[in-house]
C-alpha cells in the first residue's frame, strides 16, 4: 500500500512539474511573440545637407484639457472633467544648409568658380524624446492614443520654437561663412577666383563674410 501511495505521489509531483514547465515555456513563448516587430523601408532618398551647428534642449511641457458637460434636468448644471499631462522633452536640433539646389559652375577660361543658389541656414532635423512625469485624468475625460500622438507632436513643435528663438541660426550662418572662407582660400591658392551669385548678381565672398 505504501509503495502504491509513493508511486501516486511521484506521478503527482511529476505531473505538477510538467504542467508548471509547460505553463512557463508557454508564457515565455507568448512574451517573445509580443516583442516582435516588423520594420519596412518605405523610401530611399538622397540627402545633400550640411550640418554646421547642433543644439541640445530640455523643456517641461504641461498640457491641460478641460471637458464640460451640462445637464438640464431638473435644472441646468455644468460639470467639468479635466486631464493633465506633464512631461519632460529633451531633444537634439541640427541646423545647417540644404544643399539640394546649390549650383557650381567652373569657368576654366577665366579661372573662376561660380557658386549659385547659396541657401540660408535652417533647422534640418529635430530628434526628441518624451518622458511622462505625471498623467492625471477623469472618468469622463481620459487619455486616448490620439492624445498621446498629439502631445508628442506638440512637444516637438515646442522644441522647434525654442530653437528658432535661440541663436542657433546665427551660429550656423557664422560656421557656414567660415567654411566659405576656407573654400575661397583653397581656390585662390590654386590661382583661381571664387564668386558667389545671389539673385542673379555676382557678389564677392568678402561681402558675405561681413553678415
Amino acid at each position: 500500500m505504501k509503495k502504491i501511495l509513493a508511486i501516486i505521489g511521484l506521478l503527482a509531483v511529476f505531473g505538477l512539474g510538467f504542467w508548471a514547465a509547460s505553463w512557463y515555456f508557454r508564457q515565455k513563448a507568448e512574451e517573445e511573440i509580443r516583442s516582435q516587430s516588423t520594420v519596412l523601408l518605405e523610401k530611399v532618398q538622397q540627402v545633400r545637407k550640411l550640418v554646421t551647428v547642433e543644439g541640445n534642449f530640455s523643456e517641461l511641457y504641461d498640457e491641460t484639457n478641460l471637458r464640460k458637460f451640462t445637464i438640464y434636468v431638473p435644472m441646468p448644471s455644468t460639470w467639468s472633467f479635466s486631464k493633465q499631462a506633464i512631461l519632460k522633452v529633451t531633444g537634439k536640433v541640427l541646423v545647417g544648409y540644404d544643399m539640394e539646389k546649390i549650383s557650381v559652375t567652373v569657368d576654366s577660361l577665366q579661372r573662376r568658380i561660380l557658386i549659385g543658389n547659396l541657401p540660408e541656414p535652417r533647422i534640418l532635423s529635430i530628434d526628441h524624446e518624451v518622458e511622462y512625469k505625471n498623467l492625471e485624468e477623469s472618468f469622463f475625460n481620459s487619455f486616448t492614443p490620439e492624445d498621446y500622438t498629439r502631445i508628442n507632436k506638440n512637444a516637438k513643435a515646442v522644441l522647434r520654437q525654442k530653437a528658432e528663438e535661440s541663436r542657433l541660426i546665427d551660429e550656423a550662418r557664422k560656421e557656414g561663412n567660415q567654411m566659405l572662407d576656407v573654400m575661397r582660400f583653397m581656390v585662390e591658392s590654386a590661382g583661381w577666383q571664387l564668386v558667389v551669385e545671389q539673385h542673379g548678381i555676382e557678389v564677392s565672398v568678402d561681402s558675405l563674410l561681413k553678415n
